[in-house]
């Protein structure tokens, strides 16, 4: 190049600096291979251009160049080798974690065997995830057209004739079972006739009492009872529940750690609501947001909708919907549901309201479980309520039209858009923040408005002699007969009704504060705090209206109306579903004893007494 080349690239002033730079580092990396006369011009314009001086092109620099390329081609060598067998490295990295994960397993197992228990648990659940995930990635297909398919077609077509005999068998055993049940204590029959009264008095209120579908009402209820005879009367599955509440309780104490760091040690425990129960939510979320990011949530929830698809016969998005709100609120779980909103139908939307007011999100139970609540009552209670909630929304409002869906597939969860757990981490404690925000807003509100409340109803009463007058009087007269339904005994149905409406028109957070001092004074026997722990255990308050509303209509905003003309109705049978859990619990808990239906010898159904610690 000349002197003529040299200007016309500095002519320019936009480009210059871009062309230079790219001159620059031509003559800089040019390899020995390149032209010598067309390198030296790249480097006399570099040095015309006060890019580099001469020393940059001084043969002195030559070994310096030599070093840089020598090492520039280890690095590509090691990259493309890598590169080249990456799958291969992942496989022996992970046999080799594998076996000193296993070693590890092993010598915990031989120090401490009662120990290891947990460690044990979690190590079985992640490897039938694994072993699931591997067989449906691979073999899924093949298994779901040579087994699933046919079993399928088959009981289609057997299922008119096939249906009276299940039918028939479930009535009579439960007939049976309510008779042995009642034995000893004929007032157990008070909850399976609240368990009637329910069904009835929704069947009679219902949108289209004729085109009502039993199936779901039918299988509902059956899932609901049968969770409850694996929780209330089955030594084992009563432990279990029981392991897992006091693993959560261990777990969320861990809460405390970051609560001592901003807030202080001891001053947390000054104020027990602020500082040590509302983290808890922002720590759960966290972790259920990290669990979603890796794909255990979606496998959960997946597998939860797929099972009551099976045998209640709803559709794809209902069961979703209802699998989904036993570990999310309404809305995390409305950000799921946003591609479907507009396109369910009138009977799949209230299912989908219902099931936000009968069920409670994850991070709630956690702090529930906070407010001296019973751990394993609650976690039961917050699955027993989803099968509950689509029997119950069945009932009320059936379905009139057609769904387009219908299966798994016209509904699939995807993964987290998070790029590594750190963030699902973070974000998922950031969207803590309107939760907690929520609670305390609430709180404060409906807590300042109830004594405002009490304290008019009380000077009204005072006037005509009635002092004590105040709106828990009121609510314990009012859902005292509700109460007494589910198998609450007489003298603490007040109490509990005041519970009930407290929840109600207030929020179960209230509900839960106001139920702890009656444990701690022992104001209410044991089977009226685990009945009233069913009967609360869900967001149908009015508060939670406008919630739902606003989490709902933000994502579709063209169905607002539609929803918020069904809200009072979803709320009402919300509570109702939350009520017929309550109805199970007194009719299978027993104080200081379970019954075990299971014979593990053969497998075989009998009756055996066995006694629990409650």
């Amino acid at each position: 190049m000349d002197g003529k080349h040299n200007k016309a690239f500095q002519a320019d002033d936009t480009g210059n600096q871009i062309e230079l730079n790219n001159v620059y580092y031509a003559s800089k990396y040019a390899s020995d291979d390149t032209n010598k006369a067309h390198k030296q011009d790249l480097e006399s314009i570099a040095i015309d251009s006060g890019l580099t001086d001469k020393k940059d092109t001084n043969e002195g620099d030559n070994d310096g160049n030599c070093c840089t390329r020598g090492i520039a081609t280890i690095h590509t060598s090691i990259t493309g080798l890598m590169t080249d067998n990456v799958k291969l490295i992942s496989r022996i990295v992970l046999v080799i974690l594998l076996l000193l994960y296993s070693a590890y397993l092993g010598y915990a197992i031989y120090l401490s065997p009662s120990g290891a228990i947990a460690l044990i648990v979690i190590t079985v659940f992640v490897l039938v995830c694994l072993v699931y995930g591997y067989i449906r990635d691979r073999h899924g297909d093949r298994i779901n057209e040579a087994v699933c398919v046919p079993l399928g077609i088959y009981i289609d077509k057997a299922w008119p004739c096939l249906k009276w005999l299940v039918y028939v068998c479930l009535i009579v055993g439960l007939i049976v079972f309510l008779v042995l049940n009642s034995l000893d204590k004929p007032d157990k029959l008070i909850s399976a006739g609240g368990l009637v009264l329910w069904v009835m008095l929704l069947f009679i209120t219902s949108k289209s009492p004729h085109k009502v579908n039993w199936r779901p009402v039918i299988w509902g209820l059956a899932l609901q009872f049968i969770f409850g005879l694996l929780v209330l009367r089955w030594s084992v599955g009563y432990t279990a529940f029981q392991f897992i509440g006091s693993q959560v309780e261990t777990f969320l104490a861990y809460t405390d750690e970051g609560s001592k760091f901003v807030f202080g040690d001891p001053q947390y425990l000054l104020h027990a609501v602020a500082f040590k129960i509302l983290p808890v939510i922002v720590y759960f979320s966290s972790v259920i947001s990290i669990l979603y990011y890796i794909g255990v949530m979606q496998i959960i929830i997946s597998k939860i909708a797929w099972l009551m698809q099976v045998t209640m016969g709803t559709t794809g998005v209902e069961s979703l919907s209802a699998a989904a709100n036993i570990f999310l609120g309404q809305v995390e779980s409305s950000v799921i549901l946003r591609p479907f909103l507009m396109k369910l139908t009138e009977s799949e939307l209230h299912a989908v309201l219902t099931g936000g007011f009968a069920t409670i999100a994850g991070t709630v139970v956690a702090a529930f479980i906070n407010f001296k609540a019973p751990a394993e009552h609650v976690l039961s209670a917050a699955i027993m309520s989803a099968p509950a909630a689509l029997a119950i929304a069945k009932l009320n409002f059936p379905e009139t039209e057609e769904s387009c869906l219908v299966t798994q597939d016209d509904v699939k969860l995807e993964k987290g858009s998070e790029r590594n757990i750190l963030e699902a981490a973070s974000n998922g404690a950031v969207a803590a923040i309107k939760l907690v925000a929520g609670v305390v807003v609430n709180l404060i509100a409906f807590i300042s408005l109830l004594a405002f409340l009490n304290a008019t109803l009380s000077y009204l009463g005072s006037i005509v002699g009635y002092p004590e007058v105040s709106f828990e009087w009121i609510c314990s007269y009012v859902f005292m007969p509700v109460a007494f339904m589910m198998g609450i005994q007489w003298e603490d149905a007040g109490k509990v009704g005041s519970l009930i409406g407290t929840k109600i028109f207030l929020n179960e957070f209230v509900a839960y504060s106001r139920l702890q001092p009656l444990v701690d004074a022992g104001e209410i026997s044991t089977r009226s705090v685990v009945i009233a722990t069913y009967a609360l255990c869900g967001f149908g308050s009015v508060a939670a209206i406008g919630i739902n509303l606003g989490a709902l209509g933000a994502m579709a905003p063209l169905r607002r109306s539609e929803m918020a003309s069904k809200m009072l109705r979803a709320m009402i049978s919300g509570n109702i579903a939350c009520f017929m859990t309550a109805c199970i619990a007194g009719l299978l808990y027993v104080d200081g004893e379970t019954i075990d239906i299971l014979r593990s010898a053969n497998g075989t159904a009998i009756l055996q007494s066995t006694t629990i610690s409650a």
